[in-house]
């Protein structure tokens, strides 16, 4: 039996999707089908590295409405449709605990296609807020989203999580733990 490869591309803006990029080809390269894994970004794709894959996983950060690289990756189109098995995730501060799996999921379909997308497994984790790295345009619309929800009569769990994020410089709450339907998805996949 030949060996499998496993590429996973990658949109990161402030690290919380290459964390799991990392997290997930670590894993892989343990389990017991041990698949070579190639881990790049996005930028660095070329039609070569997608066809090479017996799965491919794409992971992008969704920030203000978009997914990091997917204009990219959209020009991969031909190289991406080639490969049998594709994997998708995206990475915010709220994940599922505030977005629906369905916005998510339109999200990733928006972003890459029916064609590419339609019918393939897609996962969405949280990251979290790294304001030194952030940009100033990034730290002032979340600014505003941070003063909207101190303004609400009632603010949930996240609300507070953001705004506590913001004021203290970052938050993390991304999960190793997250990735394990994802892990078991791919290796699924190398059966």
């Amino acid at each position: 039996m030949s060996e499998k490869n496993v590429v996973i591309l990658y949109g990161s803006n402030y690290g919380y999707t290459e964390r799991y990029s990392n997290w997930i080809a670590e894993d892989l390269r343990a389990s017991d089908s041990a698949p070579t894994v190639t881990l790049a970004p996005i930028a660095e794709a070329t039609d070569e590295l997608i066809e090479s894959a017996d799965v491919l996983i794409v992971g992008a950060s969704y920030l203000g409405g978009f997914l990091t690289g997917a204009p990219t990756l959209r020009k991969r189109r031909e190289a991406m449709l080639k490969v049998p098995n594709r994997v998708f995730f995206t990475v915010c501060f709220n994940g599922l605990a505030v977005y629906p799996r369905e916005y998510l999921d339109k999200r990733v379909m928006k972003s890459y296609k029916e064609d590419v997308a339609g019918g393939y497994p897609a996962f969405h984790f949280r990251g979290g807020l790294d304001m030194e790295r952030m940009t100033s345009m990034h730290r002032k619309a979340l600014g505003l989203v941070k003063t909207a929800y101190k303004l609400k009569p009632k603010q949930n769990e996240y609300d507070k999580q953001l705004i506590e994020a913001f004021d203290n410089g970052g938050g993390d709450f991304s999960n190793r733990e997250d990735t394990k339907p994802l892990i078991e998805t791919v290796l699924g996949y190398l059966k």
